[in-house]
């Protein structure tokens, strides 16, 4: 089994090599926070139509190389839950964003602080910044000095991260409620389809990267986040419940998930071309097809 770790602040995963257009150059560079800024609404629009991404993974992220062709590799990321395998989620990345197998594999993640807050720097021994990084972000911590955490990196050399910036930034009476708040911060964010970073949430996205920051591990998915976790009933809604919403009515494929924030109301990211926002759950889109809630948090 080979192993590599991503080395860039955001890697978008594909759904094959062909699948990239030439609009999308900064994203196989590894630039996600501009290719975001500099797409248009039907370059936006023709990522899902055009089923081209799969997910994205974050710097630091594991992935099980399964098969490389030209300057791609065929990968899984084990950090996120599937149940279309059993490995985690798969699809095509370039293979220069990715670090060179590394000796010692962790299928399970084995990190032990996460980036909190929206962005912040990887430093390096002089303390200068060398790497945006982003929420959600995940590391080992090999040692500590002042206010920084010596974390381990798939990159040659120390790098550090201020401990402030693994702290969250919120407060709360219950996790659940400390997942509200966090949601909040990106209210007026672009939708981005597969987006599972700062520079750009899908709706499972979102749900994925905030229960991570929290330490909580959830499917990538939101069919695969409305099967697990517990049940909620509609009377015993609490904020940070997941609301899942699935075609037929409700019976049908789920294809959309919120976080419900008490009031009949829940944060999302809305979909293609609409930002974070908070909804209700008397809308026309919604109220037919509301499917069910899951609570992954925890008192």
């Amino acid at each position: 089994m080979e192993i590599r770790r991503v080395i860039v602040p955001v890697a978008t995963i594909w759904t094959k090599p062909d699948a990239p257009r030439k609009e999308d150059r900064l994203a196989l560079e590894g630039d996600v926070a501009k290719w975001v800024s500099e797409m248009s609404l039907e370059s936006s629009i023709d990522l899902a139509d055009g089923d081209r991404l799969a997910t994205q993974a974050l710097f630091n992220d594991q992935v099980e190389v399964l098969e490389t062709q030209g300057n791609w590799a065929k990968v899984s990321v084990l950090a996120q839950q599937d149940d279309a395998g059993e490995d985690g989620y798969q699809g095509w990345v370039p293979l220069k964003l990715l670090s060179q197998p590394v000796s010692e594999a962790f299928v399970e993640p084995t990190t032990e602080v996460q980036v909190a807050i929206p962005k912040t720097s990887l430093l390096d021994a002089e303390g200068h910044p060398v790497l945006e990084i982003t929420m959600g972000t995940a590391f080992k911590v090999v040692g500590s000095q002042d206010d920084l955490l010596e974390v381990e990196t798939p990159l040659d050399g120390q790098f550090f991260i201020e401990k402030q910036a693994t702290e969250v930034p919120v407060t709360g009476a219950s996790m659940g409620d400390q997942l509200v708040a966090l949601a909040k911060q990106f209210m007026g964010l672009r939708y981005l389809w597969a987006g599972i970073s700062p520079y750009g949430f899908d709706c499972s996205g979102l749900t994925y990267n905030l229960h991570r920051v929290l330490g909580v591990e959830i499917p990538r998915d939101a069919d695969d986040q409305s099967e697990n976790g517990t049940a909620v009933a509609p009377e015993d809604l609490k904020p940070g419940d997941l609301l899942f919403f699935a075609h037929e009515r409700g019976q049908g494929y789920v294809h959309h998930v919120g976080i419900y924030v008490g009031n009949g109301q829940m944060i999302q990211s809305r979909t293609i071309g609409k930002n974070v926002d908070i909804g209700t759950l008397t809308e026309m889109r919604y109220a037919p097809e509301l499917a069910g809630a899951r609570r992954y948090w925890h008192e």
